[in-house]
């Protein structure tokens, strides 16, 4: 029975009872009549009304008895009510006509949080907003028919959705109606989610398959279909073999439905077939559903084709352990193969041997001829390395000009010797690139495991320096590392912290060499050499030193000492009455490349108060080649400043002729290894009368340096040379006896030497 039969029946009780009562004082009133005639009538007819009216009090104890019957049933009824509403899970609320609140349950006062006062009295508008509107909707309806959605307002102001149902009114004194008032939020949350369910897994883009707990397929969704070809027609009812693969042993798929069954889900990479048969891969992930008993009832398979991703992840390992440029292995995957490699030796008590190698004078190829020509050099020289040695030999660009060759399976030196030498020779035909031929050299250091080290850093630290020992052996050749060429590498290291702490210490000091105009005999310049001399160590040559500082940038701050301080000495001799001179300096390629040199050379200038023009800035052959383009620039603003420039060492380089002619160079020094044989050897007579003609078409002057023989400066005289230098005139000097030579007789000078 629902809560408005029953608020009927109760309603009808209540009437009968009414009714009763009314018929018991009816007759109550005939009694008294009664009685009133008894005392006037004869006492024949006192006898009979006597039994009248024990009929009547045998009929009023009947309905009294009836009466109680009914009291004690009705008031069962409201105690049942009572009950029902208080335990009911929806609020029920009466009201009258004007739609004011006459009664409710404790589930009202908690749905919309108001108190028991608050609530009385109060218009069911604000608790339902259009109330008024809905129970007119329902007015000629049957009772406990549902209205359409609406929302209730809690008291805090929070709106919800409810379901209400009215009944028909009933009659008290006034017209009463009751309404139920049901929170239906959970409801609505479950049917959304269902809503949303059902919406992902038509719409998601990973393809869904359910099946049975026989593993038969009962849906799929859209995706489903385009990932692998199959309607859903078509596999309803299917084992989703039907899409096996056969790329997987039988042994994969016993350890996937293990896990399943004892975890409950599974997830991996699977490689199956598509309907047209084409085999892809794709990330599976599958659940296994249970009902209400624990029993697995379906199993749900999520999957995506992950083709793409995995030509991706090919590509991102090609570019993690591949040389881009070259496709040779990178440095990580050659520190992967050589630590393979040591590993094999060591199970079959084998050698293996690193070979490190880095192109001669690449970079200055890099530069003239752009990074773009530099990188099909690169190309053509991994090229040939692979042809060089076995398919199971490792080849590999560490990075620029740098490679390496591991080698296994080697039983003798002399084999090692043969390959190392297989490659040199692999470079003895020129790389043609962009209709220019490129002659390429390489150095070689080569360490053996287990002998030069039994870690990958150690070998390739001992690779290296013997790398460098190559290359300071005259380039393009090998070298084996040595226990004498690392003492050689602590030895440089120790004079490269010596010389960072020389600067600070004073330890440096400057000599003059003069240099002397041929055809005059007279001074007209000269060299400033940098002398270093340690407190423990004693004089230290510049040809030993030098190359370290410009190695770790030290060159730069001891440059610029240089150059100030020979700026100064210059302007003091110039305050003592010594005659102008062109003073040459010595200038590092490191300085040359550095930003805001030309500012840094015009400051040291005004600071000493040096004339520009009287400077000149010898650079070498190697380093204005290098980076010829900028160098040229930079060398642009210099000579606007009134500087002149010298090239040093000429002839021991690779200059280019069409390079050269752009520099604005105003003198060409020939270096001492010409001058030194001029007298005996042919090809440096031709080598330097070559330089000097050469030269003198550039409209460039010439100073030969290393002059120590009368007969040296003889042939140098003939072949028209400017200017020269060395002990036979003059042993570089301390500025005071520079001074003091400078003002000697000129016919006394060549007795200096």
């Amino acid at each position: 029975m629902n809560y408005f039969e029953f608020e009927k029946a109760l309603f009808i009780k209540s009437e009968q009872i009414r009714e009763l009562q009314l018929e018991l004082d009816e007759t109550n009133r005939g009694i008294l009549i009664l009685t009133l005639e008894l005392e006037q009538i004869e006492e024949e007819k006192l006898r009979e009304g006597m039994e009248t009216v024990q009929q009547l009090q045998k009929e009023l104890e009947v309905t009294n008895q009836g009466l109680l019957a009914l009291t004690v049933e009705l008031d069962q009824a409201k105690e049942k009510y009572r009950n029902i509403l208080e335990h009911a899970n929806e609020a029920i609320i009466t009201f009258n006509e004007k739609l004011e609140i006459e009664s409710f349950n404790p589930v009202s006062l908690a749905l919309f949080g108001y108190s028991e006062p608050e609530l009385l009295g109060m218009s069911l508008e604000k608790l339902v907003p259009g109330f008024k509107k809905i129970k007119q909707e329902q007015s000629n309806n049957v009772i406990a028919q549902s209205t359409p959605l609406v929302f209730g307002c809690r008291k805090n102001g929070l709106f919800f959705p409810v379901e209400i149902t009215i009944g028909e009114p009933f009659y008290n004194e006034n017209k009463t109606w009751m309404a139920i008032i049901h929170d239906i939020s959970e409801r609505k949350k479950t049917e959304q989610g269902l809503r949303l369910m059902s919406r992902i897994f038509e719409d998601s883009h990973d393809a869904i398959i359910v099946t049975d707990m026989h593993s038969n397929i009962i849906d799929v969704n859209l995706s489903f279909t385009a990932i692998t070809g199959f309607s859903k027609e078509e596999v309803i009812g299917k084992n989703p073999r039907i899409m096996k693969s056969n790329l997987h042993p039988s042994s994969f798929y016993s350890a996937m439905w293990d896990a399943l069954k004892e975890s409950g889900r599974w997830s991996g990479e699977i490689w199956d077939k598509r309907k047209d048969g084409e085999v892809y891969p794709k990330w599976l992930s599958m659940s296994a559903v249970k009902n209400d008993f624990g029993e697995v009832s379906h199993f749900v398979g999520i999957f995506s084709d992950i083709t793409s991703r995995k030509k991706a992840e090919n590509r991102l390992t090609q570019l993690a352990h591949y040389d881009s440029l070259t496709g040779l292995p990178n440095r990580t995957l050659f520190m992967e193969k050589l630590n393979w490699s040591i590993d094999l030796a060591n199970r079959e008590q084998r050698q293996v041997v690193l070979f490190f190698l880095d192109l001669d004078r690449f970079k200055i190829v890099n530069d003239t001829m752009g990074h773009q020509v530099g990188d099909q050099l690169l190309v053509n020289v991994a090229n040939r390395l692979r042809h060089c040695v076995r398919k199971v030999d490792i080849v590999s660009r560490l990075a620029g000009d740098e490679f390496t060759i591991v080698i296994t399976n080697i039983d003798h030196i002399e084999d090692i010797a043969i390959v190392a030498q297989k490659v040199l020779d692999a470079f003895n035909t020129p790389i043609s690139l962009s209709g220019h031929d490129f002659f390429v050299t390489t150095s070689i250091g080569i360490t053996t495991y287990p002998d030069d080290g039994l870690d990958i850093d150690k070998l390739l630290k001992n690779a290296d320096t013997a790398m460098y020992h190559a290359k300071s052996m005259g380039k393009n050749n090998y070298q084996f590392y040595s226990e004498a060429m690392n003492q050689k590498v602590h030895d440089e290291m120790e004079l490269e912290n010596n010389l960072r702490k020389a600067l600070e210490n004073e330890e440096f000091f400057l000599h003059y060499q003069p240099q002397i105009e041929v055809s005059s005999n007279k001074i007209v310049g000269a060299e400033v050499l940098v002398r270093w001399k340690h407190p423990k160590l004693g004089f230290i040559s510049p040809a030993k030193f030098i190359p370290y500082a410009e190695r770790s940038d030290l060159i730069l701050p001891i440059g610029y000492w240089v150059l100030e301080t020979a700026c100064e000495q210059y302007v003091k001799w110039q305050q003592q009455g010594i005659p102008p001179f062109i003073l040459s300096v010595n200038y590092s390629g490191v300085q040359l490349k550095k930003p805001g040199q030309v500012e840094l050379v015009a400051s040291i200038l005004a600071k000493t108060g040096m004339n520009p023009e009287n400077l000149k800035l010898e650079l070498t052959e190697s380093v204005v080649m290098e980076d010829a383009e900028n160098i040229i620039n930079t060398l642009h603003k210099f000579k606007k400043m009134g500087i002149s420039f010298s090239i040093d060492d000429f002839g021991t380089g690779y200059s280019s002729l069409s390079y050269l002619k752009r520099f604005p160079i105003d003198t060409l020094k020939i270096d001492k290894s010409f001058v030194d044989d001029i007298a005996t050897d042919a090809d440096d007579e031709a080598i330097s009368s070559t330089i000097i003609a050469m030269a003198h078409n550039l409209r460039l002057s010439v100073v030969a340096e290393g002059v120590e023989t009368k007969e040296q400066l003889n042939i140098l005289q003939a072949k028209g040379c400017d200017q020269v230098q060395g002990y036979y005139f003059c042993h570089p000097l301390h500025h005071d006896e520079f001074k003091d030579f400078m003002l000697a007789s000129p016919e006394h000078r060549h007795h200096e030497g």
